[in-house]
């Protein structure tokens, strides 16, 4: 099944079967909060896309839960896990015991930490990442039973569409390759691991999200220039935890978001001129310390909401360390 579904990306090939559902009328953006029960969505129909409430010293950590009912059978991708067991149990919740994708947008900590866990809780189809090179022990170990467990792992070096579904409804996930110079390094190096990053673009009819990991100017520059059409979203996941070495002023001028979203650890991150730039262009923002977790609900159409597990009205934080 993994092999089917990436099979999608190439040309001439069939997509994966999507019931079709009844048209939807797209909405503007509505808020809500307190929504209980983050695990299983309780409309049947709508791609859901969940940024996750991690904890992490490093950052923030990412562990975005993608969730497509409407596709026959169900699909659901996992983008990065955190550091600890939140994306785990988040699986486990929603009674899943298959991923039918996991992606890891580059080798830090913070990003690949928790999929030990997932490989633990659920069958895991095939694996996506950037093919960064590094000896962490951990980021090794984590590799080396990836080869063992998971049946495709791909090595995203050019752009690479897989398709939930078919027909007009159906969910796309565009893997965008990231930008190579500092791929073949070992390092440690917390910007250059960064600048690694691979991007997903998600889209179901009008609506687009996208995440760009950790990637910092140098690669949103690069982005920007080469897929122009594929940063352009509604909504934003900032890149590394809202920090101001990955968005400024050019790289929403690109996006162009309608909302967007941070994963921090309100410790270190978000940082407070980020918060400032959006708010001064009228751009909502979730953060995930303040809302916990977030969930994009989209219908066939594209039309979208966004939810909170905590109060939405609450206002987005600086890191308190800063």
């Amino acid at each position: 099944m993994a092999a089917g579904l990436f099979a999608a990306c190439g040309p001439g090939q069939d997509p994966v079967p999507v019931r079709q559902d009844p048209p939807a009328t797209r909405e503007s953006l509505a808020t809500g909060g307190g929504e209980p029960g983050l695990g299983r969505s309780p409309d049947p129909t709508p791609l859901t896309i969940t940024v996750l409430r991690v904890s992490s010293a490093a950052g923030g950590g990412d562990a975005i839960l993608v969730a497509d009912s409407a596709a026959e059978p169900p699909r659901h991708v996992l983008i990065d896990a955190g550091d600890d067991a939140t994306a785990a149990r988040a699986l486990r919740e929603a009674g899943l015991r298959t991923l039918d994708l996991l992606v890891l947008t580059h080798a830090h900590h913070d990003h690949y930490g928790g999929m030990d866990e997932v490989l633990d809780a659920v069958t895991v189809r095939a694996f996506a990442f950037n093919g960064q090179v590094r000896t962490a022990v951990t980021y090794r170990r984590l590799l080396d039973r990836i080869e063992r467990e998971v049946p495709l792992v791909i090595v995203v070096d050019s752009v690479r569409r897989v398709r939930l579904g078919e027909g007009e409804g159906a969910t796309t996930l565009t893997l965008i390759p990231p930008l190579s110079t500092y791929l073949g390094a070992d390092t440690d190096r917390g910007e250059r691991l960064n600048e690694g990053s691979l991007a997903v673009r998600i889209e179901r009819g009008a609506f687009s999200f996208l995440t760009t990991g950790d990637a910092e100017r140098e690669a949103n520059r690069r982005f920007s220039a080469r897929f122009p059409e594929l940063v352009d979203v509604d909504v934003l996941k900032l890149g590394h935890h809202g920090s101001r070495d990955a968005t400024d002023r050019a790289w929403l001028a690109a996006t162009t978001p309608e909302a967007a979203i941070v994963s921090a650890n309100g410790t270190t991150h978000p940082h407070a001129a980020v918060l400032a730039l959006l708010k001064g262009r009228g751009i909502p923002l979730y953060c995930t310390p303040q809302h916990g977790a977030v969930r994009v609900r989209v219908a066939p159409d594209g039309a979208y909401h966004i939810t909170t597990e905590l109060p939405a009205e609450r206002e987005c934080a600086p890191g308190r360390s800063q």
